[in-house]
């Protein structure tokens, strides 16, 4: 089962998601693969040396994987043709 997390973290199936609202995320996902979508990644222990940091722009076909435009586009090409 495929999930949309809001922007407060609330977790939606996408089976349940309006359809007007799911055109809205695939609409916005293709924006973001045209400007660029940057994602920030780190972590570490419990000392300085063993934290990491790691920035990552993706563009196109990989921002819409990192975005998983495919699961979106699925479940509106599930809907659309009933």
């Amino acid at each position: 089962m495929e999930y949309h997390i809001t922007k407060d973290g609330t977790e939606i199936k996408l089976s349940d998601l309006e359809l007007s609202h799911l055109k809205n995320i695939l609409r916005w996902i293709d924006r973001k693969a045209d400007k660029g979508l940057t994602i920030r990644r780190g972590g570490g222990g419990f000392d300085v040396d063993s934290w990491w940091y790691c920035e990552d722009t993706y563009y196109g076909e990989d921002a819409r994987i990192e975005l998983n435009y495919y699961s979106y586009k699925s479940e509106l090409s599930r809907r659309e043709i009933f």
